[in-house]
């Protein structure tokens, strides 16, 4: 593959994971065989970002901001071109510490504390369960509504292993379907502490990967479709819906308030 695209092999392996390697317009998934004749692209040009896109501050209290993250954005330095942490100056957040990280590909939003004061109190909360993370996801097939228990097994590698153990509660996903899409399932997801690729990997362990990922799913064009749409912590509670077609918000709502109070879990 990296001698059909003429780039290295990290190279490669970055825009595969991407979903952005092309084998006959589909994306090609890593650890796939490519065959003589087959046509292989790239979805769109990957350059080292020279400046930060467009980017907006949803809220924010003297502690806490919370940030609009596309997708397509890595959240901290490490992998090339810009970053949301390497923004936050030009967001008027110089010095301020980002509190949680979202996927490359998974867009919404992401928290930043003013001082070590505020990110210690933040973890508290989070250990407490005060922390409350909602996602929308699009998931392949009718999905019911689940609890997914299973503890995570990440050793690192691309992908992360859902075991037959009993997670902590706090590090639970719970699910709820919201509308039908065209046989997919928008779903609003609950968690309170999050593992890596924890909602992407109990989804399509239940047999509903969501709809765009490349690795648990069959990474469709279009991009991943999994948003952060809101938090809610002691102090501070904001919401930012995706751009996604078909998206209530009164309907998304009605859903949020019918989930069990976490004591009730």
């Amino acid at each position: 593959m990296a001698v059909a695209l003429g780039l290295g092999l990290r190279r490669c392996r970055a825009l595969i994971e991407a979903g952005l390697v092309l084998v006959d317009e589909r994306p090609f998934p890593k650890g796939g065989l490519l065959r003589a004749g087959q046509h292989v692209s790239i979805a769109e040009t990957v350059e080292p970002r020279s400046s930060c896109p467009a980017l907006a501050v949803v809220a924010r209290s003297e502690s806490y901001a919370a940030l609009a993250k596309p997708a397509a954005l890595h959240s901290v330095a490490g992998r090339g071109g810009s970053c949301l942490e390497s923004c936050l100056p030009g967001l008027g957040l110089e010095g301020w510490q980002l509190l949680n990280r979202l996927d490359y590909l998974t867009s919404g939003l992401v928290l930043a504390a003013a001082g070590d004061g505020d990110a210690a109190a933040y973890r508290a909360w989070q250990d407490e369960g005060l922390v409350c993370k909602w996602y929308l996801a699009l998931a392949q097939g009718a999905v019911p509504d689940l609890e997914a228990c299973g503890r995570i097994l990440d050793d690192k590698r691309r992908v992360v292993r859902v075991t037959d153990e009993d997670d902590d509660p706090l590090r639970r996903t719970w699910a709820k379907a919201v509308a039908d899409v065209d046989g997919k399932t928008l779903m609003l997801v609950r968690i309170f502490k999050g593992r890596r690729h924890q909602i992407r990997a109990h989804l399509a362990h239940a047999g509903h990967p969501l709809v765009g990922d490349p690795v648990y799913g069959a990474g469709e064009a279009g991009g991943l479709f999994l948003h952060h749409w809101r938090v809610d912590m002691p102090g501070f509670s904001t919401t930012w819906l995706p751009d996604w077609p078909g998206v209530d918000p009164v309907q998304v709502e009605s859903v949020r308030l019918a989930f069990p109070m976490p004591q009730d879990d």
